[in-house]
């Protein structure tokens, strides 16, 4: 996906080696002659390979559970969404360029045109004081609901005040992760609800991919994120991993900003090969920069010997790079338009005068083995649009 997630963001990455080293032991008897049993590594050996054996089989099964076409779960109660007819939201995106934040929206529309609720769009253009306009413009308007696409709380927070004060709720997408017990269900104060898939979940994912292609070899790898509050929840999910395998390390780290990711990344990504012979894996903390990230491989002569993997999943793009391959390995991620609608589920539940429902949305792993053969022009195809069926039944339109 592309980010956008807040202000001016920032390209880090970080990589680690750790060798694992085998002892011998060597024992005496005593006697009239003494007899030495000469030193040797097999128990250390038969230890160290059960060891990587263990950790690729539970990496396995962690990818195991995300490989089916997501199934729609009701985030919560059912909504007679027939008395919100005729009402409007404000969808205020960050910008509207990244592809993401574009289905996302085109979701929430879908939604709306089916509710009979009015969505209008303000383009924030990636710039806080723009976005800042694009609120205020919804609370003169007096709009139902504002849904925040790709913007974090921090950057606009006497915005969200503002809003609050006016007694308009307020709903964030894919800006944070999602914890129901957090303020604004993890994505900030002030915000009444959100929306987006479980970051922490997608990092796993990607070091669990690291480990299964390594066959239990070293995994050194390098993170590229920005300054965003994703990054953070990706990393946090990839280092839970790394935790149970004494083999698997992140060893440097770099950010760029989001406007300096082609022009920047593939240089940086091959200084890095260049700088750290040992490096096999880069994980970018969003696939959009998995583009650049590939070229950098490519431009390092590195093809065959480090791999690209990230997340969000969510666009033609990214997901073309992986399903061609071999650079680009693999992309979990979940369906943006879903994440559209779910924020439109918020966006009744609060004009209802309900409580949020789940902010979840499901995840997919994907990579090479299950993309092969699918047209990417429609990410209907990857994802299934299992999710319409569920809220037109859920609103009391199905």
């Amino acid at each position: 996906m592309k980010f956008y997630r807040t202000r001016s963001f920032a390209l880090a990455g970080s990589l680690a080696v750790l060798s694992l080293l085998a002892a011998a032991c060597g024992n005496s008897s005593s006697g009239s002659s003494t007899t030495t049993t000469p030193a040797t590594a097999s128990s250390g050996a038969n230890t160290t390979a059960a060891a990587k054996a263990d950790a690729v089989a539970q990496a396995k099964a962690e990818i195991a559970k995300y490989t089916a076409m997501p199934t729609f779960k009701a985030p919560g109660p059912a909504i007679d969404a027939s008395k919100l007819k005729g009402k409007t939201i404000l969808v205020v995106d960050h910008d509207t360029v990244a592809n993401a934040l574009v289905e996302i929206t085109k979701g929430i529309q879908a939604a709306g045109q089916l509710l009979g609720i009015t969505v209008d769009t303000f383009n924030g253009q990636s710039t806080v004081s723009t976005i800042e306009q694009g609120i205020q413009q919804g609370i003169n308007q007096k709009v139902g609901a504002i849904i925040l696409v790709g913007v974090a709380t921090s950057l606009v927070p006497s915005s969200v005040a503002a809003a609050n004060a006016a007694k308009i709720p307020v709903i964030g997408v894919i800006t944070g992760q999602p914890d129901v017990s957090a303020p604004g269900q993890g994505f900030g104060q002030g915000l009444y609800g959100a929306s987006g898939p479980s970051y922490q979940e997608l990092g796993k994912l990607v070091a669990d991919t690291a480990i299964v292609n390594s066959k239990g070899a070293a995994v050194n790898a390098a993170v590229i994120t920005f300054d965003n509050p994703i990054g953070p929840a990706v990393i946090t999910g990839i280092k839970s991993v790394f935790s149970g395998c004494s083999s698997c390390k992140i060893i440097t780290t770099q950010d760029i900003e989001p406007q300096y990711w082609p022009t920047k990344t593939p240089g940086a990504v091959s200084s890095l090969i260049l700088a750290n012979p040992s490096m096999n894996y880069i994980f970018p903390v969003a696939d959009t920069i998995g583009i650049f990230a590939s070229a950098g491989v490519s431009q390092a002569g590195a093809s065959g010997k480090v791999f690209v993997v990230s997340d969000d999943g969510s666009s033609a793009g990214t997901l073309g790079l992986v399903q061609k391959g071999p650079i680009f390995t693999a992309d979990p991620g979940y369906s943006a338009p879903w994440a559209g609608w779910e924020a439109m589920d918020q966006a009744l539940r609060a004009m209802s005068g309900m409580q949020p429902g789940n902010p979840l949305v499901p995840i997919m792993y994907l990579n090479k083995s299950n993309l092969a053969g699918i047209n990417l022009t429609d990410l209907t195809n990857v994802f299934g649009n299992a999710y319409e069926a569920g809220y037109k039944q859920l609103w009391g339109l199905g």
